[in-house]
């Protein structure tokens, strides 16, 4: 009888204990979630959904760390037991990550069914629902390319591949040595990481012994000198062998493009490139030198771009490695999923990247971008044999050898694949060109999403591209979540209003400080995890002095709000220079240009008022101002702080209004109106 009355007693006492257990679950398993280290997570989140099965967040959380983990079949049960539940907000996201598992083992029927299930639920997220349906076209086009042989081959690399990671093979240049990032155990000290299954990823060439026989170099230029106890990713060499760019992840997350070069025979310690190119707080990676030296592709995942990892470039200066402020690569390449490991093909003026948000075969694709610029340029799918329903990634061509890395063998180790080049020109012109085009079919169906299979092209839809001298694009509008409120409760972005400055002057106007002061109000008591402040100017004067200026301005808006009362080390100032443009200049247009964006990042629910901003045409009391507007004048005084007098043309002012209330423009102009204004008058 006392057993059974302390067994109550402990199953009475249980649910409570536990009750209060999970917050601190919850709180270590976010923070290994957030880390990456998904393997750790998942007995944290196991626990949590088996004390509460409401906890539809952890559940989620637990199912993708299953599939960072490589733990398919766990990943597929858990999505699979989410999409069977109705009434929670993790149901829509969670059959987009099942059908892509279905999609990974080529089961493109069923994933294809439910990639269109998804589509037809009404509150499906719109990103969710525009991803859905690039899915399907990936479905269908791995479904003709079965029935294809385009006279394509790739082969594993025999002789280099390990039973461990090994990717981003490139040749160096000046002894023909294979040089790739393995995890294998070599000399020296190497840290574990979950996400390596082992250890951290090392830099190491391989020297030909011939017969297709291969084994580590011996020679002085060995890359021992350039290794850490951190992982050293993919490199890039400068077609004179004598320079070797390449990256450095410290700890998983803070990853540096490093420069080393060749003397004496050997390769010198490396020097991190400017900040630039490694932007402080952000996975900066995947270098790629142009073979004449002057441009540097790579990927990185910060602040600006259009969502995940980027690609992104970089013009060097007249000094030595003296590179220039990065220029995000576009809304036509990037995606809000990610695009890593670039490779600029100078014989063919062609950029090829991987990325997981285009349409494709299911996990990284290899794609080829090429057009009359650089920002406006068509998007290709390589297909079959060199896109799979895995991660197919690294594509390089090195003189006349081409490698990829994929995980297709076996699903989970990275290896690397050759194929033979003759001339890389004629290559890739005939990869996207050929006759393997011939069927045109659907061409005017996907012509619209930017994204297309090579299958669907003429030879004609091709003819005349050339890719000319690159172009620099406005700077692109960061991702702006859907309602403000990011659904998974990962870390996510909220852009508020721009700030717009006089022409050549850093000091915020009253308004811009009535913007900042609104701001500061209603974040009061809110978890944050920082506020960026992305600064520009217009392109009047040189480029130096602009991003000078920039930065003057992005200081006086960060010093403003730590008067106010924020933590300044949530504050990160991030100058942009100029915002070049091909479109023809207009005084309105610089106007617009010389601003700060203002970029909130949180992985809590975030609502942010806005004001409009416009550009006044007309001087008028703000007393008239008021009356054109249909507000009182305190209420002016409040939105755009110490004003009284005249308002003079020229000026923005902020205005609190619903979105859909359009001005006349011949009294305002806002930014998105501006096009509307410029036909209107022929500019």
């Amino acid at each position: 009888m006392r057993i059974f009355c302390i067994a109550f007693i402990i199953s009475v006492l249980s649910g409570p204990l536990l009750a209060q257990s999970v917050p601190k679950l919850i709180k270590i398993a976010d923070e290994l979630y957030q880390n990456d280290r998904f393997t750790d997570a998942i007995e944290y989140y196991d626990k949590i959904a088996g004390i509460d099965k409401e906890n539809y967040l952890a559940r989620f959380r637990l199912a993708n760390c299953y599939n960072k983990a490589l733990l398919y079949e766990k990943a597929k049960e858990t999505f699979l037991e989410l999409s069977t539940s109705v009434g929670h907000e993790y149901r829509a996201r969670s059959i987009y990550n099942y059908a892509n598992l279905l999609k990974k083992e080529s089961r493109f029927g069923e994933a294809d069914s439910l990639y269109f299930f998804l589509i037809s639920i009404p509150d499906a997220e719109p990103y969710l629902v525009e991803l859905s349906r690039k899915q399907r076209e990936g479905c269908q086009l791995a479904l003709r390319q079965k029935q294809l042989n385009k006279g394509f081959s790739i082969e594993i690399f025999e002789g280099i591949n390990s039973d461990f990671h090994d990717f981003g093979a490139v040749v160096n240049p000046v002894n023909k040595q294979v040089v790739l990032a393995t995890t294998r155990n070599l000399s020296g000290i190497q840290n574990e990481d979950i996400q390596y299954e082992g250890l951290l990823p090392d830099l190491v060439s391989f020297e030909s012994r011939g017969n297709g026989r291969w084994r580590i170099s011996s020679s002085d230029q060995r890359f021992s000198n350039l290794n850490t106890k951190w992982g050293e990713g993919s490199g890039s060499f400068t077609r004179d062998g004598q320079t070797f760019y390449f990256s450095t992840c410290e700890d998983g997350s803070a990853c540096t493009i490093m420069v080393s070069y060749l003397e004496n025979d050997r390769w010198t310690s490396p020097v991190a490139l400017n900040a630039y190119i490694n932007e402080p707080g952000s996975q900066n990676k995947h270098p790629s030198i142009s073979t004449t030296g002057d441009t540097l592709f790579f990927s990185s995942n910060r602040t600006g771009g259009t969502g995940g990892s980027d690609i992104w470039m970089s013009l060097k200066g007249l000094e030595k490695e003296s590179w220039t402020p990065a220029i995000n690569m576009g809304a036509v390449i990037n995606t809000p999923e990610n695009e890593i490991t670039p490779y600029y093909s100078s014989a063919f003026e062609c950029l090829l990247f991987a990325s997981d948000g285009h349409v494709g075969y299911g996990g990284y694709d290899t794609y080829a971008a090429k057009g009359e610029s650089f920002f406006e340029p068509q998007i290709y799918n390589l297909g079959d044999p060199f896109n799979s329903t895995w991660d197919d990634l690294y594509f390089a061509i090195s003189d006349t050898v081409g490698f990829l890395s994929s995980n297709r063998l076996d699903n989970e180790i990275l290896n690397i694949y050759n194929f033979n080049v003759s001339d890389e020109r004629l290559f890739l012109s005939l990869l996207i060109s050929g006759e393997s085009l011939i069927d045109a079919r659907l061409a005017s169906k996907f012509k619209d999403i930017q994204s297309l299979d090579l299958v669907t092209f003429r030879v004609e839809d091709y003819a005349g591209y050339d890719l000319f001298e690159p172009i620099r694009p406005s700077k692109p509008k960061p991702k702006i979540l859907e309602d403000d409120l990011d659904i998974t409760g990962e870390v996510g972005e909220v852009a508020y209003e721009r700030l717009y400055f006089d022409y050549g002057l850093a000091s915020l106007r009253s308004e811009a400080k009535a913007a900042l002061e609104s701001l500061v109000a209603q974040l009061e008591g809110q978890s944050i995890e920082s506020i960026d402040i992305l600064a520009f100017t217009d392109s009047i004067g040189p480029d130096a002095a602009n991003l000078e200026l920039s930065q003057n301005r992005g200081d006086e808006a960060r010093a403003f709000l730590i008067l106010a009362g924020i933590d300044p080390s949530r504050i990160n100032v991030f100058p942009r220079g100029e915002i070049p443009s091909e479109e023809k200049d207009h005084w309105f247009k610089r106007i617009f240009r010389r601003r700060v964006e203002i970029i909130i990042k949180t992985s809590n629910t975030l609502t942010i008022e806005k004001a409009k901003t416009y550009i006044v045409r007309k001087s008028a009391t703000l007393e008239t101002m008021a009356k054109k507007l249909g507000v009182s004048k305190q209420q002016l005084i409040e939105w755009n702080g110490d004003i009284d007098g005249q308002i003079l043309a020229g000026n923005t002012i902020r205005v609190f209004e619903s979105e859909n209330v359009k001005r006349p423009v011949e009294s305002f102009v806002d930014e998105e109106d501006f096009d509307l204004f410029a036909n209107s008058k022929g500019l």
